[in-house]
């Protein structure tokens, strides 16, 4: 046991120096849209800029490199592209950036603040979040037209996961006062439904790559935990029947964005408690029961932090 622990420490060392190594070194040329990506906001503050991280690779580079805040980031479908919120010319809006490139492009003009935002499968639209007047409504865009509203209440929605077939958008929402809940809809705006109905707060659904699981957060166990739908909405055209959700963790964690890898083998959820967050992950087939299901890190940012502050 001990020379296991010993391995550990050993493995989490070297883990760490290599992402210190890519916070020294690293540059965005490196990052190439292949392997396991993501992009997460890192800064203080007001000051947000927007990161890709190579996983695979331990490499991470600066996108934006601006003094505004920049936030909710997410890549699309081909890898090759990133749409974010940004307050660089004074509002919130959204941006789309290509990786390798230097300017991004201004997708909406609003007085509201526009944020959350999803691809479609090929591509060629987003879906976000526009928050007006303490209102959260979902909008969908191409990438050069205005945006038109696609479902629209006196409540809050948010969190909304383009399905990998186009037909279907989940997201969250609350009504009255009650915690928040799991939303269906066709891509269209039609035919809104709820997925799930629980005490608790049910966050950030996130598909499958082949669309046949719906993962999402949940405190409905008194603290924030994983679970995951099995859902037949690619067999079942007059809608979607879902299971009961299955736990994939217990012991809760400051969850903040949770996304699948390329291959649908592992969950990956951004972490952030005090400073630098980390991203953990989960394998999908594990059994929780069987005790086999334990969330590793997969990014050393906080070591490689400490790291460079002993070298200063």
């Amino acid at each position: 046991m001990a020379a296991a622990r010993l391995t550990l420490r050993a493995g989490l060392a070297l883990a760490a120096a290599g992402w210190l190594l890519a916070l020294l070194a690293g540059g965005l040329g490196r990052l190439i849209p292949s392997g396991e990506l993501a992009a997460i906001p890192l800064g203080l503050g007001m000051s947000l800029d927007i990161y890709l991280l190579d996983l695979e690779r331990g490499l991470f580079a600066n996108l934006t490199r601006t003094t505004a805040w920049e936030g909710y980031p997410a890549l699309s479908p081909d890898g090759r592209r990133v749409v974010f919120s940004s307050f660089r010319d004074g509002s919130g809006e959204l941006y789309v950036q290509t990786i390798g490139e230097q300017t991004a492009q201004r997708i909406t003009h609003s007085i509201a603040f526009d944020g959350e935002a999803a691809w479609s499968p090929d591509g060629q639209q987003i879906v976000f979040v526009m928050s007006d007047s303490g209102l959260q409504n979902l909008f969908v865009s191409d990438l050069a037209g205005l945006p038109r509203v696609l479902y629209r209440t006196a409540g809050l929605e948010a969190s909304p996961a383009w399905s990998p077939d186009g037909c279907y958008i989940a997201f969250i929402a609350a009504r009255g006062g009650d915690p928040a809940d799991i939303y269906l809809m066709n891509a269209d705006g039609s035919g809104m439904r709820p997925v799930t109905r629980q005490p608790g707060y049910d966050l950030f659904p996130a598909w499958s790559p082949d669309g046949r699981h719906l993962a999402f957060a949940s405190d409905r166990g008194g603290r924030l935990d994983l679970y995951a739908l099995a859902t037949a909405c690619l067999e079942t055209p007059a809608g979607c029947t879902l299971e009961n959700p299955r736990q994939l963790t217990r012991g809760g964690a400051p969850i903040e964005k949770l996304w699948w890898s390329r291959d649908g083998k592992r969950l990956l959820y951004l972490e952030r408690t005090v400073g630098l967050p980390e991203i953990y992950a989960v394998d999908f087939g594990c059994d929780l029961e069987a005790g086999g299901c334990f969330p590793r890190p997969i990014t050393q940012l906080r070591q490689s932090l400490r790291l460079a502050r002993a070298r200063q």
